[in-house]
C-alpha cells in the first residue's frame, strides 16, 4: 500500500488479522483485543505505528504484562464486530476489548433492517449456533432474513437519503436506539464473561470550532437536525459533510449513556485529535501521530484496571 510516497507493508497473520502471530492460549497476564475498522487496522501506518501496537508498547513500558491483538478489519461496522466477538474473538479469552467504531456503523448498519436487541439472550452457545446457521445454511438464512424483516416492519422509523447514493436510505431508528442497543448487548455479554469493555469515541475532522459547537447540542436536537440535513446542511458544509459531522456527534453521545455499566470504560480522544490537522490523513483516518494520540488516550484510561 502506497501512502505519501512510501510503501506500507500490511502483514496479515494466519488468523487473517494484521500483525504478529498469536494463539488462543494467552501469553500474558492481560489480553486486550482491539475491534474496529480501517483506523484500528492501521490503514496508512506501519504495524508498529498502529494504535494497538503503540498501546501495547505504552502498557509494557509501565511494566504491565499485556498483549494487544489487532482485530481491526477495513470497512467493517459494529454489526460485524458483534458477530466477530461472539463467533471468534471470545475464543481468545480477552480480559478487555476496545471498540472504536462510529463512522462505519453510520454508513452501513443504519441501512436496511432495523432490529431489537435480545438483551436477555446472552448464551454464547446459542449465539454461535445462530451465527453458524446464518453463515452456512441457506434455508435458515432466508428464514432468518424474513423474520428480521417482519420484526423491522413493526419498528417505526423516519428515513433519510444516503449522502453517497440517492437510492439508499438510512433509518433514524439506528441513531436513536439500535447503535446503543447493540453496544449494550455486547457489554452485557462481556459482563457475564468478566470482560471489561472500552468504548472509544471516534473523531472526524472538518472544522474544530463548528464541531465543538455541534457537540453542545442535545441528542434530541441532533436527531431533528439529521432529519432535515438534506434541505438544511450545516453552516457552509455540503450534505455529505453535514451527515458525517451530525451522525458522528450523535453516536459519540450514545456512548455516554452506557457509562453506568460497571465493566465499561468510556474514552474520549476527540478533542485531542481534532485540535491538530496533522493527526489526520483525511477526514477520518489517522496518521502515525494521530495513532499515538489515540493510543495515549486509551492508555491513560485502562492502565489502572489491568492486572499487575
Amino acid at each position: 500500500q502506497k501512502n505519501k510516497n512510501r510503501i506500507i507493508e500490511n502483514k496479515i497473520n494466519s488468523k487473517g488479522f494484521r500483525g504478529k502471530e498469536f494463539t488462543e492460549n494467552k501469553n500474558s497476564l492481560n489480553r486486550i483485543i482491539s475491534l474496529g475498522g480501517s483506523t484500528t487496522m492501521g490503514l496508512g501506518s506501519e504495524y508498529d505505528m498502529t494504535y494497538p501496537a503503540q498501546l501495547e508498547s505504552m502498557l509494557k513500558n509501565e511494566k504491565i504484562d499485556v498483549e494487544v491483538l489487532n482485530f481491526g478489519l477495513s470497512s467493517k461496522s459494529l454489526s460485524f464486530i458483534r458477530k466477530l466477538l461472539f463467533s471468534e474473538a471470545i475464543n481468545y479469552d480477552p480480559d478487555l476489548i476496545i471498540i472504536y467504531s462510529n463512522r462505519n456503523p453510520a454508513l452501513y448498519d443504519s441501512q436496511g433492517t432495523k432490529i431489537n436487541i435480545e438483551k436477555d439472550n446472552q448464551n454464547i452457545f446459542i449465539k454461535k449456533v445462530n451465527l453458524f446457521l446464518v453463515d452456512n445454511i441457506m434455508t435458515f438464512r432466508l428464514i432468518f432474513k424474513t423474520y428480521r424483516k417482519i420484526i423491522s416492519m413493526s419498528i417505526s422509523s423516519d428515513k433519510i437519503i444516503s449522502p453517497h447514493n440517492v437510492n439508499v436510505e438510512h433509518n433514524i431508528y439506528y441513531f436513536t436506539d439500535q447503535y446503543k442497543d447493540t453496544l449494550e448487548e455486547i457489554i452485557l455479554f462481556c459482563k457475564q464473561k468478566n470482560i471489561k469493555v472500552a468504548l472509544v469515541k471516534q473523531a472526524v475532522l472538518f472544522d474544530e470550532k463548528i464541531q465543538k459547537k455541534i457537540e453542545l447540542e442535545t441528542s434530541k436536537n441532533l436527531i431533528e437536525t439529521l432529519k432535515n440535513l438534506r434541505n438544511e446542511p450545516l453552516y457552509d458544509f455540503n450534505y455529505a459533510e453535514s451527515f458525517w459531522i451530525t451522525t458522528n456527534a450523535i453516536l459519540n453521545k450514545d456512548l455516554d449513556l452506557l457509562s453506568h455499566h460497571e465493566n465499561t470504560i468510556i474514552i474520549d480522544p476527540v478533542h485531542e485529535l481534532i485540535k491538530n490537522k496533522d493527526n489526520f490523513s483525511d477526514y477520518i483516518h489517522l496518521t502515525d501521530k494521530g495513532n499515538t494520540v489515540l493510543a495515549e488516550s486509551i492508555f491513560l484510561k485502562i492502565k489502572d484496571v489491568l492486572r499487575k
